[in-house]
């Protein structure tokens, strides 16, 4: 319980019993004769739950941004963490939930939603969880319900008034996501999923209900991304629960069988680009820095753990469907879905459900990608080709720096008249590979749809948002016309990055801070600094303007942010911050980081307009002949 709890009275089988209750820890001593039954112990308490609200969220790194517990004129947010409700340590309970509040206020939980009465100037709502349960949470506020039943399945949107004309769009949304998951994976195991809106910007998936912040609700994306996410972790995560002894393995399966799915059901193409930028976000914010492995990852809590918990974790799974095939890959997962529901289950039953199906040992496969950290990088060396009659004959070199992975990787080559494709099994820091080529060579390339997970080169990376933050130190540079709001701007900036190590100078001083600069971003155009225009014809900035895929912007509103190359150090990075003025600065300042994989962004009145990403300037798994 709440350690600000204030315990009243406790009572077993219907007596007074005496208690300690100290730090949270509530003790009762039982009778000899009451060990070993069920007994019923009544705790009256009492407990003030008011966290402080983020006044202007920033970093998401936290989904609850560090809120546990809030009951406040808005609503209610009550997470299990917050101990609002007596618990024995190690127990999945069963429960019978009985909310009274003002009238009008509805409270939403997990399981069966039994009644919402209301009489005598109060609202009673009481639940129903029939299934154990590792941790109750529990919100509450003045919602419109929108109910609708699917395949026995009651949805309901809890929405507040202002959003009720979403509704309906979160209903269907969720009924087609609960009809594709079931012939995916299984039946759902809950009676109900619920949308609920909270007052406040979360995004949480419960069992049985995901809860939403307003301004989560209300952006366009969030019903064909987010939603499906959160409706997946009925399957994984609050079905089958994770055994945090080894490591968290739903972040990545939900994020492989939501979010990527999603995008391969789409076109290749853009599963291809998901893939590649899994590889981008771990080779730009963990590689060589803060590594760990899969089985020691627990839950996001910034953008390293989130890279390897939910990007690394994705594409193991990918890895290892390829390795498998199409239809044992997803027989495993009905298997340990059926067999694991409403218990814990492990990177270990996954393996075994695997092996099974896939006829085969997988146990190097998951000590290599699960057990041990790393990334393997690659490169081609000593590209050759030979006419051979009619052929010719194209040899090279596949060489990994330590540590060493085993792989198994496509290589093609690309001809003037063909397409040959060959897969290529690695074990050692040197593999020299050979394939014929029917007619003049063009073209070699190794693992061309990044569906290998592996660390990239810093060529086949361009700068973007995410560049900056692994940033440390960042120097953050105001210029004259930006000196009264430029501190604060570049501090909401630094907050949203994530970044913890900056400061921030007006430009005037930037000389006199010059030692240890390693990446800048400017607020508003330098005097004196460099920016580079080349990566991207036609842009063109000026202090009142700026130009981007020939499209001028010079309204007071419209706002410039791009991530360069330092032109005096191509390791390191400069990023621009261009407002035209004062004009929505902060709110879009706390969104920037939103857009981690672009490199350039463009804003009209707050509103995204443009969005897109340098080239890469070529890869070191990438052979182009010279063509006379």
């Amino acid at each position: 319980m709440a350690k600000s709890a204030r315990v009243e009275k406790v009572t077993v089988q219907g007596k007074h019993r005496p208690f300690t209750f100290e730090a949270g820890r509530l003790l009762v001593p039982l009778h000899p004769g009451e060990k070993n039954k069920v007994v019923e112990v009544m705790v009256e308490y009492s407990a003030i739950f008011d966290d402080p609200l983020p006044e202007m969220p920033v970093n998401n790194d936290n989904p609850g941004y560090g809120v546990t517990g809030i009951i406040s004129e808005k609503g209610c947010f009550l997470l299990e963490g917050a101990g609002w409700y007596p618990r024995i340590p190690g127990s999945r309970p069963t429960y019978r939930l009985m909310v009274e509040a003002p009238y009008g206020i509805l409270a939403v939980s997990a399981g069966k939603n039994l009644s919402h009465e209301s009489r005598e100037g109060k609202t009673y709502s009481e639940w129903e969880v029939d299934f154990p349960l590792d941790g109750l949470s529990l919100s509450a506020g003045r919602y419109s319900v929108r109910e609708r039943t699917v395949k026995g399945i009651r949805i309901f949107t809890y929405f507040f008034p202002e959003t009720e004309e979403l509704a309906e769009s979160y209903l269907d949304a969720t009924a087609r996501y609960l009809v594709f998951y079931e012939n995916l994976l299984g039946p759902y195991p809950f009676s109900k999923f619920a949308v609920v809106e909270n007052f406040f910007p979360t995004g949480y998936g419960f069992p049985s209900y995901t809860l939403l912040g307003s301004t989560v609700i209300r952006l366009p994306f969030i019903i064909e991304t987010s939603l499906g996410h959160e409706i997946a972790h009925c399957w994984w995560g609050n079905g089958v629960l994770v055994d945090h002894r080894h490591g968290n393995w739903s972040e990545g399966l939900t994020t492989y069988v939501a979010d990527y799915l999603y995008k391969e059901n789409s076109s290749p193409k853009e599963a291809q680009e998901y893939r590649l930028q899994i590889l981008r976000n771990f080779s730009i914010l963990v590689h060589n820095r803060k590594d760990f492995p899969l089985s020691s990852f627990q839950r996001r809590t910034d953008p390293v753990s989130q890279a390897i918990g939910y990007g690394k974790g994705a594409m193991v799974f990918h890895m290892i469907r390829r390795k498998i095939g199409d239809a044992a890959f997803w027989d495993a997962l009905r298997e340990v879905y059926k067999e694991k529901r409403f218990q814990i289950a492990s990177w270990q039953d996954f393996q075994k459900a695997f092996e099974r199906h896939g006829e085969g040992s997988l146990q190097f496969f998951f000590d290599q990608w699960v057990r041990t950290e790393g990334a393997p990088v690659l490169s081609l060396q000593s590209v050759a080709a030979e006419p051979m009659g009619g052929l010719f004959k194209v040899r090279a070199f596949i060489l990994q720096e330590e540590p060493v992975f085993d792989l198994e990787l496509d290589v093609v080559i690309e001809s003037e008249s063909l397409r040959g494709h060959k897969k290529l099994i690695l074990s050692g820091p040197s593999t020299l590979f050979e394939l014929p080529s029917f007619g003049r060579p063009l073209r070699l390339a190794v693992d061309p749809d990044f569906h290998v997970f592996r660390a990239l080169h810093p060529s086949e990376i361009p700068p973007t948002v995410n560049s900056l933050k692994r940033s440390d130190p960042l120097t953050i540079v105001f210029s004259k016309k930006w000196e009264t709001e430029g501190e604060k701007v570049g501090n909401t900036l630094a907050l949203s990055l994530g970044i913890k190590n900056y400061h921030v100078v007006p430009e005037r001083l930037l000389a006199d801070n010059a030692r240890g600069i390693r990446d800048l971003l400017y607020i508003g155009l330098p005097e004196l600094g460099q920016i580079p225009m080349d990566p991207l014809a036609g842009l063109v900035l000026r202090a009142d303007r700026f130009i981007l895929q020939d499209r001028i912007f010079e309204n007071p509103s419209d706002l410039f942010f791009g991530v360069f190359r330092r032109p005096d150090d191509g390791d390191r990075i400069v990023a621009l911050f261009l407002p035209l003025s004062q004009d929505y600065v902060h709110d879009v300042a706390r969104r920037i980081t939103h857009y981690g994989k672009y490199s350039y962004l463009a804003f009209r009145e707050g509103r995204n307009e443009i969005k897109g990403t340098w080239p890469i300037a070529g890869s070191p798994l990438t052979y182009t002949w010279n063509v006379e």
